[in-house]
């Protein structure tokens, strides 16, 4: 049954952020908006203490539960690849990073239009690469929402085809893997989806891939060799229009727990700490990713 708090967020979703998302064409006004939205609605967690370090031309936000944690969660945001900061999703790393004993670090990668393909897989390679110099690859696990676990997988092949070590354990949420659109959920869900407008997705993709070719499978996770990726947890909505996406990659990945949730919207887990939907997810994910660290 589905909680109060949970209705709130789903109509809030449904007929406050989908038409904002569907109608305002101008990506930074939009990242305004999110932020300002997620200054509000997202619940702060106690006790957690923020902190930064400073690469060339890469910023990461460190979100520490604990000092004395042991693992870190190197976690990509989602957005389109457009929109969606280290801020907006602060909260969501941290409550999950605790639950497996982590600091979270959060790089805000180069987001298009100003920025298209290759730079956000580019920062991700250099934050990836950063956490190596402080974390043996067994202890870090590599998380990311929407177009963030898109990154995540990315940064996967990445490091397989650079000779670096596989992180211990993956958590994805509602992951785009196919850039070209072409599972059957973005049509069956085009119009229900309770977050994601199909013109903003359409949108977006196409100025993060500024002429890309979407089957390039650098690109789009759907395309590639995942025979390599670490274990993996694996959390999407029914009725998003990613489903598809969620539900093809949980076929192919050599080692994965899937979990699906009714009636939610696409990254409920930014809700976390207001409805018991988005905690019991990422308590799951936490449980399933403890059993593949030290």
């Amino acid at each position: 049954m589905t909680s109060t708090a949970q209705k709130f967020f789903n109509g809030f979703a449904r007929y406050v952020q989908k038409p904002v998302l569907a109608y305002v064409p101008h990506q930074p006004t939009l990242n305004r908006i999110f932020e300002a939205t997620a200054a509000v609605t997202i619940r702060p967690m106690r006790g957690c203490e923020q902190r930064f370090t400073f690469l060339p031309d890469l910023r990461i936000r460190r979100m520490i539960p604990n000092e004395t944690a042991k693992n870190l969660l190197l976690y990509f945001h989602g957005g389109g690849f457009t929109i969606g900061s280290s801020f907006t999703h602060r909260w969501l790393a941290a409550r999950l990073a605790a639950g497996i004993d982590a600091q979270a670090w959060l790089p805000d990668y180069r987001l298009a239009p100003a920025h298209p393909y290759p730079a956000g897989p580019d920062d991700c390679l250099t934050a990836y690469k950063h956490a190596l110099d402080h974390y043996p690859a067994e202890r870090i696990v590599v998380a990311g929402d929407s177009a963030g676990g898109c990154l995540a997988l990315n940064l996967s092949t990445r490091a397989r085809d650079a000779g670096l070590p596989q992180p211990a354990a993956l958590a994805l949420l509602s992951p785009a893997t196919d850039l070209a659109g072409g599972f059957e959920s973005r049509e069956t869900f085009r119009e229900t989806d309770m977050l994601l407008p199909a013109q903003w997705v359409e949108r977006a993709v196409a100025m993060y891939l500024d002429g890309q070719d979407p089957a390039d499978p650098n690109v789009s996770p759907a395309r590639a060799d995942l025979s390599q990726t670490p274990p993996t947890a694996l959390h999407w909505a029914e009725g998003e229009m990613l489903a598809g996406d969620a539900e093809d990659l949980a076929k192919r990945l050599p080692q994965v727990d899937c979990q699906t949730f009714k009636d939610v919207p696409h990254v409920w887990q930014l809700d976390a700490g207001w409805t018991p939907e988005a905690d019991r997810s990422l308590k799951m994910m936490a449980d399933y990713l403890r059993k593949h660290l030290p």
